[in-house]
């Protein structure tokens, strides 16, 4: 019996030892940590301990444009792979890493827009992709505007006082994207404070992804399997009862009919093409609508008046081109989508925000097609994940300037057709190719309204001038700000 338990033991090591070996050679003339070599641990520790971004920047920065942080895993810092990864044919399917974006309600994963593969996503982008369209822009306008009120209100109690604007932002971006799916209000922002849980619940979800993300069978088994949410006694997070009690509530008004809000288009969509969206589907849809809407939004903000603060050139050059279309009466005191779409200044302070601190914190994984690719260079054999590092890549400098890593607005203004192609082509705020954020459109026609609108009302300074807000950023699966104290002043335009 001895003896067949040392063959038995023996033979198990000779295989995991097989294993290891082939994991190594597939792709062992790509340089990288030599732990990430033979285990996706090494990625699992490096996203679960601070310091993630700066270590990969370091990383790419010592081997190259391409660095193995996997045994099938590969980052890339190379904006000319930007097109190839994200390309539209073939398509790239995404990498098992979205799993962990994926939610758990009534004890089994719902189906969200982020984490679906590419015959679901497609199904509901034609049933209720119009919901997401420039088109319906318009219908969603009165909600931040409303939203936009309750947030000029608080801060206008403000006055003097040092306050985390980063924590105003993310109660207004909730309050907004609920009142752009259901037409109502959660009424963070005149609670100030979260309630039922239904921020910390997005937060938690993001964690969960940060977590997880590079180990997603692990994720499956013991956070996600019917086994794992029956003994954990895993419910519904708050954010999945709100969704389920709104759109529950929607299906039985007798109204519904009159609304323009994300929910009713939801709905149409579906009555439209029910053999393609199922309840499921709908719930998951909205849920990562409003989820992931919510922090990349006030995050993004809050970067923006953290930058702003810290250049007094670039706020001061935003503050005039504000003025000045106020005055040319081509800018209301409500700012609207048609008005401040054509402002561009306004346009490349956002995108400059973007460019130098995205709010996504790691790679977008894709599959490499079976047929394989060659990236920088390097040939990859099909069955590889690939991930642009999205920070290393929106700071070269063969693309950005020499001054890449320095706020400055007036690049996007500066550059020439061709190199203006070049800097869209290598930012990746939004992702890119098919898998682009559904939500890209709503994303923009918050920030270009709520930024002027908070700049003609206020003047925005950083309490401690010195404060380097990189040096606090929680690194989860979106770059989650320290606290930003910040003194507010009443401006009059």
């Amino acid at each position: 019996m001895t003896a067949i338990i040392t063959f038995a033991l023996g033979l198990g090591c000779c295989f995991l030892l097989a294993r290891l070996c082939t994991s190594y050679r597939r792709l062992s003339s790509i340089p990288g940590p030599f732990a990430a070599k033979f285990t996706d641990l090494w990625r699992y520790r490096s996203q679960n301990s601070p310091g993630h971004i700066a270590r990969l920047l370091q990383l790419h920065r010592k081997y190259g444009k391409l660095v193995r942080i996997g045994p099938n895993h590969i980052s890339t810092s190379d904006p000319a792979a930007v097109p190839i990864v994200y390309s539209t044919n073939p398509i790239w399917r995404k990498g098992p890493s979205y799993y962990g974006a994926v939610p758990v309600s009534k004890n089994r994963p719902v189906p969200t827009i982020i984490g679906m593969g590419e015959a679901q996503h497609t199904a509901v982008r034609k049933s209720v992709g119009r919901a997401f369209t420039t088109n319906s822009l318009l219908d969603y306008e009165d909600s931040i505007e409303a939203t936009g009120q309750d947030l000029i209100r608080v801060l206008s109690g403000q006055i003097n006082a040092g306050t985390d604007m980063g924590m105003w932002l993310q109660f207004f971006a909730m309050d907004t994207l609920i009142r752009i799916a259901f037409s109502d209000s959660l009424g963070l922002l005149g609670k100030g404070e979260d309630i039922d849980g239904t921020l910390g619940a997005v937060m938690a979800r993001f964690d969960h992804w940060g977590q997880w993300g590079a180990m997603p069978s692990a994720d499956y088994v013991f956070n996600k399997s019917r086994l794992a949410t029956a003994l954990k006694g895993v419910g519904d997070s708050p954010l999945a009862r709100v969704a389920q009690g709104m759109l529950q509530a929607r299906e039985k008004d007798a109204n519904k009919a009159a609304y323009k809000d994300l929910c009713s288009k939801f709905l149409e969509g579906q009555a439209k093409y029910p053999e393609l969206v199922r309840q499921d589907e709908i719930l998951g849809i909205i849920m990562s609508t409003i989820g992931a809407g919510a922090d990349t939004t006030a995050g993004t903000l809050t970067y923006t008046l953290y930058f702003l603060s810290k250049h007094p050139a670039a706020k001061l050059s935003l503050v005039q081109e504000i003025e000045e279309n106020l005055s040319a009466g081509t800018l209301s005191r409500t700012p609207k989508w048609a008005e401040v779409n054509r402002m561009v200044y306004l346009d490349a302070v956002l995108k400059e925000s973007m460019r130098i601190l995205p709010i996504a914190s790691w790679g977008l994984d894709r599959v490499v097609p079976p047929s394989g690719a060659t990236i920088a260079g390097h040939f990859l054999p099909g069955g590889t994940i690939v991930g642009c590092q999205i920070d290393a890549i929106q700071l070269d400098q063969d693309v950005y300037g020499k001054d890449s890593t320095a706020f400055r607005p007036g690049r996007w203004l500066e550059a020439n057709e061709d190199q203006r192609r070049r800097m869209d082509r290598a930012f990746l705020a939004f992702s890119a190719g098919k898998r682009t954020c559904t939500g890209v459109h709503i994303a923009w026609l918050e920030m270009k309204k709520t930024l002027p609108l908070l700049l003609m009302n206020f003047d925005f300074d950083l309490v401690d001038p010195d404060q380097d807000v990189t040096n606090g950023i929680r690194v989860s699966a979106v770059k989650y700000p320290p606290p930003v104290p910040m003194r507010i002043t009443k401006r009059i335009l």
